[in-house]
This record gives C-alpha cells, structure tokens and sequence, in this order.
C-alpha cells in the first residue's frame, strides 16, 4: 500500500515538472513594436547641407529609436518649388527643413508650425570679400561696391549697415544676378552678401583667397535650417517627435565627428555630387554647427527675438507673434547625450 501511495506521489510530482517545462517551453517571445512611419520634406535636393539625415539613417539612429523614415527630397519639380511648411502642415509629411523667417511667417499667416531644434547654430551668411580689397570691417564697405540679392539678404545687409551706424547711402549697393562668384572674382565689385558655406568655398576652390564678415559676428544671427513640425504633431505624438529628435541630434554628432563618412553617405543620395566640393562644404559648416561649448540643434531665444525685430524693422511682420509657440525647446532638453 505504502508503495502505491509513493508511485501515486511521484507521478503526480513529474506531471507537474512536465506542465511546468512545457509552460517554458510554450510562451511566446513579445512581438516586438513595428516602426513607427515618419516622414521628411527637406529644403532642398540632396547634398551635403542635409548629411546630418543620412547618417542618422545609415548609422541606425532612426532605427534605435524605432522609426522607419521616409526623406524626400525638394527643391523644383517641374518648374515649381516644393514649400516644406505647406506639406507639412497639409499632412503629407510629419517633419521638415526651412529657416527662421519662414516659420515666423507662417504663424503670422495662421499656420501652426514649431521649429523643434536647428540643423546650424549660426547663420552662414557673410560679407565676402578677396583679402587684398582689405575689407575688415564693416566700416571698410564706404565707398565700396557690394552685390546682394533682393529679399533677406538684402534686408540683413541693411540691417548690418544701420547696427554699425553706417548710412546705407554711404555704400554702393547693386542687385545679384546670379549666385555665381563672377563679379567679385573679376573685379566688378568688391564684395558680394552670400554663404560662407557656398560662395565661401567657391572662392577658395577658384584658387582666391576670402576674407569674411559673418553677420552673426555683429549681432545678426539667424537660423537657415530648422527642423519643424505642427502644433499637432507634438500634442497626438510627442514620444515620435522626442525619438526623432535624439536621432537627429546623433545624425548630427556624426556628421561633425566623421565629415568624410557623412559625404560618403550624401553621395550614396546624389551619386551626381563632386565628393570633394562637398566634403569641403561641410568642412566650413562644421564651426556654424557645433560652436564650442554649445549643444547640437540647440535654439536660442535671443536668436529668435533678434530674427523678429530684424522682420518687424524691414515689414516682413506687420505685428509680433508669440515666439513662445513658434518654437519648442522641450524635446532638446529631454536629450539622453
């Protein structure tokens, strides 16, 4: 009887270890979350300016963080110009790429964008001279001949000449026709308003050699490539915005820390690129992208009260708009590096 009882017990005791193993042995791994979609209308075609996209791309940043990113290109198609805040603010695409002046314009027309963290900390545009004209100050444009185009370089331009209390007529200023570097190669004028990025470097490649006033030098800072979305975007999705953001600002680190890398990957974009012209043009953002001592995508809010006052002085606006809400340092700030 004893024995029975035993051999009852221990059948019992190995069902149980059977049941138990085959629960281990059953349960299933979680599903891992599918990646969230996101999408970016960029500024411009692909190119160098925009490496900081490919290597969060290619390094897996996007990845790491759960997004499956789609980049689109922009620039002209078929003759008309693709304007990043209307498609983002239509819908069909989640992020994008402008500049300062065109956020601010957009909310004084209504539209609900935020600029969520900066591509450039500071603005490449400058006074370009040859080092022999011995322009070294602003004060050094009297009676010289400058070139720039209509609109917000001209505007920067004067606002340059009216901060260092030079009358505008006290300089001979004539209308860019083309963004070549043409007319101060030749002589024809002694400086030219454009990128130190661009024509900077064009002048550099012509075998010259520049000389440079960086309008953010004097107090005129502005900021070429945000990141932005809509209000709605960060209020229904404010974890996709914080995971894009971080892989943003990795991308970004890359593309400082390994230029000839994030070239590589730009071309793997645009096959059509001179490697070597655009290595170079990112060799000279590298200063405007992570100045010393300041965090990459940062914004500022002197930047942003400068870029209005500079909108209002010139009527680009009419009346102020709450810069609070044109853009948000929230996602910057919650940064794991």
């Amino acid at each position: 009887m004893l024995r029975h009882q035993r051999y009852f017990i221990w059948t019992l005791l190995m069902a149980f270890a059977i049941i138990i193993a085959g629960c281990g042995t059953t349960s299933s791994t979680p599903t891992p979350e599918a990646a969230t979609p996101v999408s970016v209308q960029l500024s411009w075609t692909h190119e160098y300016s925009l490496s900081a996209f490919y290597t969060a791309e290619l390094n897996k940043h996007f990845a790491e963080n759960n997004l499956a990113v789609t980049l689109k290109p922009g620039g002209f198609v078929e003759g008309a110009y693709i304007e990043p805040i209307d498609q983002v603010v239509s819908g069909d695409s989640d992020f994008g790429t402008i500049g300062g002046t065109s956020i601010l314009e957009a909310r004084a027309a209504g539209k609900p964008v935020v600029a969520i963290a900066s591509l450039m900390q500071r603005g490449p545009i400058a006074v370009i001279s040859l080092a022999d004209t011995n322009i070294q100050t602003p004060a050094d444009l009297v009676g010289k001949t400058v070139t720039v185009a209509e609109g917000g370089s001209a505007i920067l331009l004067d606002t340059l000449l009216a901060s260092q209390g030079i009358d505008k007529a006290q300089v001979n200023i004539v209308p860019r026709t083309d963004f070549g570097i043409d007319p101060l190669a030749n002589g024809d004028v002694d400086a030219l308003v454009g990128w130190i990025i661009n024509e900077g470097v064009q002048v550099q490649e012509a075998g010259l050699e520049p000389s440079f006033l960086l309008m953010s030098d004097y107090g005129i800072p502005d900021y070429n490539f945000l990141i932005f979305t809509t209000e709605q975007m960060i209020q229904d999705h404010p974890d996709t915005v914080q995971r894009f953001v971080q892989a943003m600002v990795d991308g970004m680190t890359d593309a400082v820390d390994n230029p000839d890398q994030a070239i590589d990957y730009t071309l793997q974009y645009n096959s059509e690129l001179d490697r070597d012209q655009q290595l170079r043009r990112l060799q000279s953002s590298i200063p405007l992208i992570r100045p010393a001592g300041v965090q990459v995508g940062r914004m500022e809010a002197s930047v942003w009260e400068s870029i209005q006052t500079i909108m209002l002085d010139s009527g680009l606006l009419t009346e102020a708009v709450d810069l609070s809400k044109a853009y948000d340092l929230t996602f910057l700030e919650k940064l794991t590096q």
